[in-house]
């Protein structure tokens, strides 16, 4: 079986999941592609059929429940039952540059635990993001730094590739956050674990298809709980990479 698998979680992402997919499998050819789609009332779930039918390279999973974070986790979980040894999470609109992903799998493949795809860092190329957008997730992620501890410039980007050994470390089941929270959790998560986390630039271009479904409530969510965090004294100091 492939040593990585690519999560890709969908909900009515239609326009942009053969795009994103066939980038992906053009980028890491090597890899595995898993869609785990929430019962997409737009047909995305068909046309995830459609392409595993036709390229042994893509899996679908099918769920009826619905959300981010139990998406991903049930991604991984195939992952790891599959004999993979890293998981790659990203999105299916296509705004993160599939051509980012070589790279971010040369730094795990140094043994660091957590690779992020980091859109805040020197090298990175972010375009056509609004600029309230940017202001928000600078902001939030400078927020985030400051109560947790941490160096990371980029704890809610959406790319990232984790070593399975550290995710069977973690207690997958108890992280209860979701969205922009969920990814600031599974870094934190992993630095407590005693993990490795860099990041590397890429290319970000804001959603290329379909309307962002990330809302301000959720920012609001994250922030609450990221202040809950920093006030009981979590911190996400990783181990430094060798």
């Amino acid at each position: 079986m492939p040593d990585v698998m690519i999560v890709v979680p969908t909900y009515d992402e239609i326009e942009g999941l053969e795009r994103t997919v066939g980038r992906l499998r053009q980028s890491v050819p090597h890899a595995e592609v898993l869609i785990v789609d929430d019962g997409s009332p737009d047909g995305t779930g068909d046309l995830a059929d459609r392409l595993a039918r036709t390229d042994a390279g893509t899996l679908v999973i099918h769920r009826a429940e619905r959300g981010y974070r139990s998406a991903v986790i049930e991604g991984m979980r195939f992952a790891m039952a599959r004999g993979a040894t890293r998981v790659v999470v990203t999105d299916a609109d296509g705004s993160y540059d599939a051509d980012s992903l070589p790279a971010l799998l040369e730094a795990s493949a140094s043994g660091v635990d957590l690779v992020i795809g980091s859109r805040f860092v020197e090298g990175s190329d972010v375009r056509n993001m609004p600029a309230r957008r940017s202001v928000s997730a600078r902001l939030g992620n400078a927020y985030a730094r400051a109560m947790l501890g941490t160096q990371v410039h980029d704890l809610t980007s959406s790319l990232r590739v984790y070593r399975t050994r550290i995710l069977e470390q973690i207690d997958l089941d108890a992280i209860r956050v979701d969205a922009y929270a969920f990814q600031i959790a599974m870094a934190v998560r992993i630095a407590q674990a005693g993990g490795t986390i860099a990041e590397v630039p890429i290319g970000f271009v804001e959603r290329a298809v379909g309307a962002s479904k990330m809302k301000v409530a959720q920012e609001l969510d994250t922030l609450a709980a990221v202040t809950r965090w920093g006030l009981r004294g979590v911190r996400a100091v990783p181990r430094a990479p060798r």
